[in-house]
């Protein structure tokens, strides 16, 4: 697993190390595409496989979300093409079961082992049905992301000129909105403080000091970035920034070098973040949740 870690870490420290040039886009801000999700069963990917896999759609330049391993394309009639490179995905397997593929993390109190395999993007095989183009389900758009927040609970203030999350009220404070330059930014930086919302006491109760010591507060700005980014990616609109991103960067890469798999540990937690939010979004709208992908 340690190889696992390695590769998803030196993947985003290749690019981290370019943004003194101003132009570099990290993988989890996407304008299209939304989460990474198995092309058989249709199950989203989540954690540290959704960074891995938009990592390789990013190199290889793959509009397709879809990815499988070898074995589910040719189960459905499709071939990977001689000499394309799959991307390493890990999931959890009860014990005592066969090998299989898998998407899904451990959820219950069934013992389980972690298994490593490879995916194939649809991009990558012949006789993959195209995919259907469509509008989104649920109609996301930018204009309509305050419904989204609305049906979270949380309670926001717009004063000020700093966004962030006061624990001692509980209230995620803004800058008036016509402050964002566009609503994409907007949108990006309340999600960002909604997964610092979501890890409060009386919600996820997200304690990283065991896991994280003196370097939790990184790692809690890292998980609220990535948790933003798997959320605009869910309701399918675009992934840009936080507005303090060049700042939490000198945080996050002491700790990515320092500590492998603390990219794998966070990108868990923010994956959990952002669940829970399109759970409790969906209960409070009585609807199944957001899209697939």
């Amino acid at each position: 697993m340690r190889g696992f870690y390695r590769q998803i870490t030196d993947a985003v420290l290749a690019q981290l190390n370019q943004t003194s040039t101003g132009t570099w886009i990290c993988p989890w801000h996407r304008p299209t595409g939304g989460l990474p999700i198995n092309g058989i069963t249709g199950q989203r990917y989540r954690g540290a496989n959704v960074l891995s896999l938009w990592c390789s759609s990013d190199r290889a330049g793959y509009a397709d979300s879809r990815w499988a391993t070898y074995r589910q394309w040719h189960n459905q009639g499709a071939q990977v093409r001689r000499g394309e490179k799959g991307t390493v995905v890990v999931f959890y397997k009860p014990m005592g079961s066969p090998d299989g593929d898998g998407v899904a993390n451990a959820s219950s109190d069934r013992r389980y082992v972690l298994r490593m395999s490879v995916a194939f993007n649809a991009e990558q095989c012949d006789g993959v049905i195209p995919r259907r183009e469509q509008a989104n389900a649920q109609g996301w758009t930018t204009s309509n992301f305050d419904e989204f927040v609305e049906k979270t609970g949380a309670t926001i203030r717009f004063d000020g000129t700093k966004a962030y999350y006061s624990p001692v009220s509980d209230e995620i404070r803004l800058p008036a909105r016509d402050c964002f330059s566009n609503a994409q930014g907007y949108a990006a930086t309340l999600a960002h403080e909604l997964i610092h919302w979501s890890g409060a006491k009386p919600r996820l109760a997200r304690d990283l000091s065991g896991r994280f010591g003196d370097r939790a507060y990184a790692a809690e700005e890292l998980i609220a970035e990535l948790g933003a980014a798997f959320v605009l990616a869910g309701l399918g609109l675009a992934s840009t920034p936080h507005q303090n991103h060049s700042e939490y960067i000198k945080d996050w890469l002491p700790l990515l070098r320092e500590d492998p798999g603390a990219i794998f540990s966070a990108a868990a937690q923010a994956s959990r973040a952002a669940d829970w939010l399109f759970e409790i979004t969906a209960q409070n709208a009585g609807e199944n949740g957001p899209p697939a992908g």
